[in-house]
């Protein structure tokens, strides 16, 4: 028998690719359809680029397209997985922007999910000296652990949703492929990713340069490898997400949308096309190399295979907490105005104790009414915080997750100011220990 005519999972039946309905979604007749679009809004485009000022992150042709796709996508919810100092978040601003504009009946909602601080303290104001308040109506820019989300009460109510996964690492993955992506299969959908490119088309040598294995993220962080990178079937990055894709693709008999591709297979057919872009949009705007990935299970036939989602997430158990500070609740603390002031140190302990041998986190219900503020565990000295999270202004409450030690080594919850000196309104619901 040939090697090759053996396929993947091949004792196993899958699911019947056959039955999929033909995708209603391109990127790159969109970027073409959308030219005009952008072409308007090319001198406000350029201007949110520089108050931005992240070059590195996302260049202009990219913004293009991800505002094109947004644009042409439609979508009532676009969720931001990762901000950084926010090229992303503001390009999917203005479409929403857009978007209300060219449909009022229909506004679109951006929230984006991010522990940087950058944008509120830097890049908001730059943006608002350019655009008025109505502008960031629709934005919720909330810091916070992206793994603590709530994301049934977040995408409830939204049926058609762009999401946009840049942040990194195998949690992050887990919570994409295991907890989001099974909540929107039955929505229509559209997953963007960014930092991986196409090695069939960006001239990707084949040649390791001299440069050692990439042995994956926290790797490079910790060896500044950073000029090594994975090949994985055309995909070719350094993000840990490749690797799950691949394995979550190859499962589902799913291909993985490459930007580059379809933007050189659209464009270079159409060479009349190629020459209006880049009369209309120039090189700053237009660009057939995009650097980025999307993925999508709308029009496609089930049953799909999903990871189980492990942690805190996947507790199953739980009691709740006594406490000495906080008797009752749900309870008001506010903070100083102070970074890192302490509003509220509270003593716990669990009505009843999870077993031994299986881990268990403290989850806390909280809603932030104004300012960020820190829920953190310390160690038993006292010396140090063992877990800490942010949490900024949201309009419902979310969920915090620390991982709780042993009873021997238990310190206490500590509510606090971040890292600015603003006060913030903290409204506690529930606390309990979960496992």
């Amino acid at each position: 028998m040939n090697s090759g005519d053996a396929k993947p999972f091949a004792s196993t039946p899958g699911r019947d690719a056959a039955r999929d309905r033909p995708c209603t979604f391109d990127v790159a007749q969109c970027y073409y359809d959308q030219r005009h679009l952008i072409a308007e809004d090319a001198l406000l485009l350029r201007e949110l680029v520089g108050a931005v000022n992240g070059p590195g992150d996302l260049g202009p042709a990219q913004w293009a397209q991800w505002y094109s796709t947004a644009m042409g996508f439609e979508p009532d919810l676009i969720l931001e997985l990762g901000r950084g100092r926010g090229n992303s978040t503001a390009v999917f601003a203005q479409a929403a922007r857009r978007l209300g504009l060219r449909q009022p009946a229909k506004q679109t909602k951006v929230v984006s999910l991010c522990v940087t601080g950058e944008w509120d303290a830097v890049v908001a104001p730059a943006i608002a000296r350019i655009v008025g308040a109505d502008w960031f109506a629709n934005v919720d820019a909330r810091r916070i652990d992206i793994l603590s989300v709530d994301y049934a009460e977040l995408l409830a109510g939204h049926e058609r949703v762009l999401m946009l996964w840049d942040a990194h690492g195998f949690e992050i993955a887990e919570l994409v492929l295991g907890d989001i992506l099974p909540r929107l299969a039955d929505r229509e959908h559209l997953l963007l990713m960014h930092d991986i490119s196409d090695n069939r088309y960006l001239g990707v040598p084949r040649s390791y340069g001299g440069q050692p294995l990439w042995q994956g993220s926290a790797w490079q962080k910790r060896t500044g490898g950073w000029e090594s990178r994975v090949n994985i079937g055309w995909m070719n990055s350094m993000q840990d997400q490749v690797i799950a894709l691949a394995d979550f693709a190859v499962r589902n008999d799913l291909e993985i949308g490459s930007s580059d591709h379809e933007y050189a297979r659209f464009f270079g057919v159409r060479p009349a096309h190629a020459e209006e872009m880049d009369r209309l949009l120039g090189r700053e705007f237009f660009s057939v190399a995009g650097h980025w990935a999307f993925l999508s299970l709308t029009g496609k036939a089930g049953p799909f295979h999903f990871p189980a989602v492990t942690g805190g997430r996947a507790a199953v158990n739980r009691t709740a907490l006594v406490t000495d500070m906080l008797p009752r609740l749900p309870a008001t603390i506010v903070t100083a105005d102070r970074a890192w002031a302490y509003a509220s140190t509270i003593t716990w302990r669990p009505v009843e104790e999870p077993p031994t041998d299986v881990p268990s986190w403290i989850r806390c219900r909280i809603r932030v009414d104004k300012g960020v503020a820190g829920v953190s565990l310390l160690a038993r000295d006292e010396q140090s915080f063992v877990e800490s999270q942010v949490v900024s202004a949201t309009s419902s409450p979310t969920g915090v997750l620390l991982r709780a030690p042993g009873p021997a080594e238990r310190g206490r919850l500590v509510i606090h100011t971040w890292d600015a000196p603003v006060a913030a309104h903290v409204y506690i619901e529930d606390l309990s220990l979960v496992w």
